[in-house]
């Protein structure tokens, strides 16, 4: 139903593995502000086995990876190692097997690796092709062919004031480009759900440490969080058919440029429970608690 030849355009950057295509910051910001090397990425992944034998834990499920004919992005599926190791060490929350917020939490998991890495969006399956939308702080609404060819950072950021993020005169490949080197990594999780199907209603994290630079601003490996909600419409075989997101992109952005200091966003009645608006947190590296076990 919808032509294969759509945005069938790589990436205007190579990249230096599969598991550091979009986010390609170093882990450190004192290192040697590279990506990783196969011996960086050879270690994270001796570390993931250790922590997931050792803790029982289980790294998130993105379905749809494994199916046959995939044109991908970069030329073979992501390695998520990366980022399921800071997810699985860093998350606030833990949710039960089978749990809604794990499906959902997948599902949106899902939906950022196909609409990422997976060229052709006649094989993208975690949304109904036909009925999806995607708005993000009362933004337009981009159907499914839009949003894939405008990405997802032009689609959240839709909202933001043209001097923050110009969507205009920015490509999908160049909206990555402009983030590739401010983290090594930038996992998601759900905070909580509020409503089951159809109509999902939940809070969320997205987080990253700022090691790396954002358009000459170089990061102090500060960790750089968005809170925000989320509702979200499915349909009887849980694909994604219309999805809204709220969350202070503004502050966020001009964090990254350095307009806005660590104490003026330091506000944490989003994680006291206090109440609050969406809003992104910057905490100074060393403050953040660390979730490694299910016991905690």
């Amino acid at each position: 139903i919808y032509p294969t030849c759509l945005h069938l355009k790589m990436s205007t950057k190579a990249v230096p593995s599969l598991a550091q295509t979009h986010m390609q910051g170093p882990l450190a910001v004192n290192g040697s502000g590279k990506p990783l090397t196969k011996g960086d990425l050879d270690k994270v992944k001796e570390e993931l086995k250790e922590i997931t034998a050792k803790y029982g834990l289980k790294e998130p499920i993105r379905s749809f990876m494994d199916e046959p004919d995939v044109k991908w992005r970069f030329g073979g599926k992501p390695d998520y190692s990366l980022t399921n190791l800071f997810y699985l060490k860093e998350r606030t929350k833990i949710h039960k097997e089978g749990s809604l917020e794990q499906i959902v939490e997948n599902l949106v998991k899902t939906w950022e690796m196909e609409r990422s890495h997976k060229l052709n969006p006649n094989q993208h399956r975690a949304v109904d092709q036909k009925h999806f939308v995607i708005s993000a702080n009362g933004g337009k609404k981009y159907n499914h062919l839009e949003a894939n060819k405008v990405g997802n950072y032009n689609v959240l950021l839709d909202a933001c004031p043209a001097k923050l993020w110009d969507k205009s005169s920015i490509s999908w490949e160049k909206s990555h480009d402009i983030f590739h080197t401010a983290f090594a990594a930038f996992p998601w999780e759900v905070l909580d759900v509020f409503s089951g199907p159809p109509k999902v209603a939940f809070t969320w994290r997205h987080w990253g440490h700022f090691t790396g630079e954002y358009e000459g601003n170089k990061g102090k490996g500060e960790l750089v969080e968005l809170f925000g909600f989320g509702t979200a419409t499915v349909n009887d075989k849980l694909q994604l058919c219309e999805v809204e997101i709220f969350y202070n992109a503004e502050e966020f952005i001009n964090v990254l440029k350095g307009n806005l200091k660590i104490d003026e966003v330091n506000n944490t009645t989003w994680k006291t429970g206090a109440g609050g608006c969406p809003f992104m947190t910057m905490k100074k590296k060393g403050e953040e608690k660390l979730i490694t076990t299910s016991e905690t």
